[in-house]
């Protein structure tokens, strides 16, 4: 550097303290914490309240006496024991008519004691008033009721709740029902249905559909068979203008669905109207898989872009602050309401209105400032939302960019657009090879000339060469805002990696680029989309050219993760840690905690306090660097300790469970099927069946742009058992591999979830006894097996799988010379699993024909003993004969059921014969997963609700 004027030493500045700076984040963190602590221990209302305000007065007192470090202490005290007291006082507030009380306590409210809890599948009489405007989707509508009244078993009560109604609309005849009822926001119903509380599936490690409901603020699903069994009653008073936001939200729902493809229609109804219930299942997976998802929910990457551009336009048309704030602020939250008020949406136009409202009372914005107030006022407007992931997942993702995205990104930008000047006189003190990568991003030469050309002195600075030629060539602009969307993507991709494994079971490579693409491409179609509407209401031809573009656009966006996917880099489906091991999960966030702490600290730019002197020699500056690095020891010890947190996170090496030389089999509560995961004593794993249920669900798609073949069918977005039920069990038991699934037979709710196993895990090998090529569950079940490369094994009766100690024999079906027969209940593979002095009967569906020749050969008869037997057939009277249950000789008969079922199962005159001949009866539907376990001699016996409840016997799941 040659300079004019000697150089000056300047003393080091003082270093930032964020979180001192920003006394809210402080606040909202042990707000948190006490949050924490009353949603797992009961804490007595009266000492939270006596010390809370003990707390606040002594603070009070302390910053009266200037005692600055006692009052912040006192303050964080006082915050924490608020956080305890209202999240406790949300635990039990409970009021006695609410709706979801009706579904579990026996007593009810006076005057109806002999109606009795409501059961599941009770029917009942509803009366409410409609919160919204139905949510329409293909053959179906989605209505939510805020209850007023219920009749159950012929009495009458006065409830409050919400409660979410299905609607079924297949055909003309039910559209114009519909259309006749005219539903809307405000109108008042009375509607016959039957209620839904009760989880479906009960298995640890499966989300819960209860905790479901309470997250979205409902008592209870309903579905509604028929318009008939609506009856349309009075209009309530409502607020005007959310009618006319209503109104607007559903004619422009309608033109989108009329105007565009089914696929572009979807994702513009789910980006932007928040209605997701007409997006595709292969779309939503393609999103899934590519990491991008978020995208298609409503949350602040749209409300910033909305508010940023009303901002943007009011800026240009006032200088008045006020109306600069009043304008985008109004347009967001009308917005809001529009698309439902969904939680993470309010949370999102929340924080912009907090962000906007600084300069309009002279603040400077500071965004770890804004998060931490909106955190506290919506949990202290609910503090179980806490526990929700939506909104976990929104406040770390936003708290990743705020402390560690922006500040890397303001570094760099620090060290490449370094000048001289009086305040940063020194070179930035890093590695060489960060200054060139960030002199080449941000250092403009036209800007250091022009600055040179107003000043009285003139230095020369040596930059890196690409800089001067990727400014000339107009692209360094564009290569600064891929770098620094690849850097918030990336830092919002660590900070997050154990929600995405937890929630999601799911780490996707792509989506650190996809990002990018998806969230430009997203801007695209929505520009064109936007530009094709407006138009098509002066002409249409003009606007075909429009909606052509968006379409192709969507198309290209929904499709962008399709060559990841086929060179298998698009994402990889992982297994959580589960129990104390689960603890990693904390650890994890401890090194990045410091890791962010070290950037804040970082100053590239700052006097180096002794390590680095300047002397002039022939006119020329020289600068001497010494003593050590920019990272210190103690960042280098918390890099590698994240990396190495990470790697234990995704290659999970400890997440599997040791049986301990003990054989296992869950029985998993899989609804109308059946599904059983043994593990043997070596760790081998064997899952036979994985339930299912005929489907999915599918549609024809309507409109008047949809695909030329009317016979395409839409298929909704909504998980598989295999997926959301067994797949989940097994990731929460640690497990990324199965060694061997089995088929015992062809039917869906058998083989349908093997689907999803085979996809999720690694299999060594498929077992099955009949490959019928002309049925359709089992010609899926062999393009999942062909497309993933799993062999298939075929089995018969007479054949023993060995695995360690424990032999597994295959007594039926017989071996056929044609394997490519039917599969139907009577050819289901009969297993018998023996361990030392103890043995397992897994019997399929089989039903009396079979069972009749297995006792026909006595050496089978006499393998058919049994200590613990999975009954046939879901415990159906076509199964269980009298003869087979006497030659069992069974201790434990487990039925693989729902809580209810279309089929009467299982039927009463078999759980009699089971009982009759000394077995207790278990039922998966009254008991969840149940656990048999065996060393050979002993034998235990244990189910997901007796434990979860703290039972040791089985009486409350039989």
């Amino acid at each position: 550097m040659q300079s004019s004027t000697h150089s000056q030493c300047f003393a080091a500045q003082p270093l930032p303290q964020p979180f001192a700076a920003n006394p809210l984040a402080l606040l909202a963190g042990v707000f948190v914490l006490g949050i924490l602590v009353a949603l797992n221990v009961a804490v007595p209302h009266s000492p939270l309240i006596s010390g809370g305000a003990l707390s606040a007065v002594a603070a009070v007192t302390a910053l009266l006496r200037r005692k600055m470090k006692h009052a912040v202490t006192l303050v964080a005290l006082a915050m924490f024991l608020v956080g305890v007291l209202l999240a406790s006082i949300d635990k039990n507030n409970v009021p006695a008519n609410q709706l979801k009380r009706l579904f579990t306590e026996k007593t009810m409210l006076p005057g109806t004691e002999g109606a009795g809890p409501i059961g599941v599948g009770d029917p009942v009489e509803i009366t409410g008033v409609l919160e919204r405007d139905p949510e329409v989707a293909p053959e179906r509508l989605y209505l939510l009721l805020r209850i007023q009244k219920l009749s159950h078993k012929g009495m009458e009560r006065e409830v409050s709740g919400y409660v979410a109604l299905l609607a079924p609309v297949s055909g003309k005849l039910a559209e114009q029902e519909f259309a006749d009822l005219d539903l809307r926001y405000g109108a008042r119903i009375r509607v016959m249905t039957s209620l839904q509380r009760a989880d479906s599936f009960r298995n640890p490690g499966v989300s819960s559909f209860t905790e479901y409901l309470d997250r979205k603020g409902y008592d209870a699903t309903g579905f509604v068979k028929s318009p008939l069994l609506i009856e349309r009653l009075e209009n309530t008073r409502v607020f005007l203008p959310l009618v006319w936001l209503y109104e607007w939200r559903r004619r422009l729902q309608a033109e989108i669905d009329s105007r565009f493809a089914p696929d572009t229609a979807g994702v513009l109804d789910a980006a932007f109207l928040g209605n997701r219930y007409r997006l595709s299942r292969s779309t939503s997976e393609r999103f899934r898989e590519g990491g991008t998802f978020h995208v298609l929910v409503i949350s602040g990457l749209h409300i910033t872009f909305l508010g940023g551009l009303v901002f943007l336009i009011a800026r240009r048309f006032t200088r008045k602050k006020a109306l600069q704030f009043l304008l985008p602020v109004t347009v967001l939250w009308a917005y809001t309401l529009a698309v439902g008020a969904e939680s993470s949406v309010v949370r999102a136009a929340l924080m912009f209105t907090v962000v906007l409202l600084a300069p309009l009372v002279s603040r400077r914005a500071s965004s770890l400032n804004a998060l931490g107030g909106v955190g506290i006022a919506l949990l202290a407007w609910r503090p179980s939302d806490l526990l929700d992931p939506s909104f976990q997942l929104t406040f770390v993702s936003v708290l990743a960019i705020v402390t560690l995205a922006w500040p890397l990104l303001q570094r760099l930008s620090e060290i490449g657009a370094w000048r001289p000047t009086r305040e940063t006189p020194y070179p930035p003190l890093c590695a060489t090879w960060l200054r060139s990568f960030c002199e080449t991003l941000y250092w403009s030469e036209r800007q250091a000339q022009c600055e040179l050309e107003q000043a009285n002195y003139s230095y020369r600075l040596f930059k890196a060469p690409l800089a001067s030629r990727l400014e000339h060539w107009h692209i360094q602009r564009l290569l600064r805002y891929v770098c620094s969307a690849v850097v918030v993507s990336a830092c919002v991709q660590l900070a997050l990696l154990p929600f995405f494994i937890i929630y999601f079971h799911r780490l996707s490579f792509a989506s650190v680029l996809l990002n990018i693409a998806v969230t430009l491409l997203m801007g695209g179609v929505a520009a064109t989309a936007a530009a094709g509407l407006l138009i098509a209401q002066l002409s249409l031809p003009l606007a075909a050219p429009f909606i052509t573009a968006a379409n192709a656009l969507n198309s290209l966006m929904v499709h962008s993760v399709d060559p990841f996917a086929s060179v298998g880099a698009a994402s990889i489906r992982l297994p959580e840690y589960a129990g104390w091991s689960a603890t990693v999960y904390v650890l994890y966030y401890v090194p990045l905690t410091m890791l962010v702490v070290s950037l804040w600290r970082w100053r590239p730019l700052r006097a180096p306090g002794g390590t680095q002197s300047l002397r002039l020699e022939n006119g020329l500056v020289r600068h001497r660097i010494g003593g050590t690095s920019a990272l210190s020891k103690q960042t280098g010890f918390a890099l590698i300790a994240q990396l190495l947190l990470v790697a234990i996170i995704v290659f999970h090496p400890w997440s599997e469970v040791v049986p301990a030389g003990r054989l296992r089999i869950d029985f998993l509560d899989v609804g109308q099927g059946d599904s059983a995961l043994v593990t043997f004593p070596d760790n081998a794993t064997l899952l036979v069946d994985a339930g299912g249920r005929p489907g999915p669900f599918k549609t024809r798609t309507s409109g008047e742009n949809t695909q030329e073949d009317d016979s395409e069918q839409f298929e909704r977005d909504e998980r598989s058992i295999g997926e959301s039920v067994v797949s989940e069990y097994l990731w929460w038991r640690g497990l990324d591999q199965i060694d061997y699934i089995l088929a015992t037979h062809a039917d869906a709710d058998h083989i349908d979830g093997l689907n999803d196993v085979a996809l999720n895990f690694a299999v060594r090998a498929a077992l099955v006894a009949r490959t019928p090529p002309k049925d359709p569950e089992y010609a899926e079940f062999l393009e999942t097996l062909s497309f993933k490369g799993i062999p298939i094994r075929s089995i018969g009766g007479g054949d023993e799988l060995k695995l360690g100690d424990v032999s597994v024999t295959v007594l039926w079906p017989i071996a056929l010379a044609d394997p490519n027969s039917s599969s139907g209940n009577n050819d289901s593979v009969v297993l018998r699993l023996r361990y030392g002095n103890r043995s397992i009967l897994l019997t399929g569906d089989l039903e009396s024909a079979a069972e009749e020749r297995l006792l026909a050969d006595g050496i089978v008869r006499d393998g058919l003993k049994a200590d613990v037997i999975k009954v046939a057939h879901h415990g159906s009277k076509s199964s269980s004969t009298e003869s087979f249950v006497a030659a069992s000789q069974s201790s434990f008969a487990v039925i693989s059921v729902g809580q209810t079922s279309v089929f009467d199962h299982p039927h009463k005159a078999v759980v009699e014969r089971w009982t009759t001949y000394g077995a207790q009866v278990l039922t998966t539907g009254n008991c969840g997963t149940i656990t048999v376990t065996t060393d050979g001699r002993d034998l235990q016996v244990a189910s997901f609700i007796s434990d979860k409840t703290g039972g040791s016997e089985f009486k409350s799941c039989r």
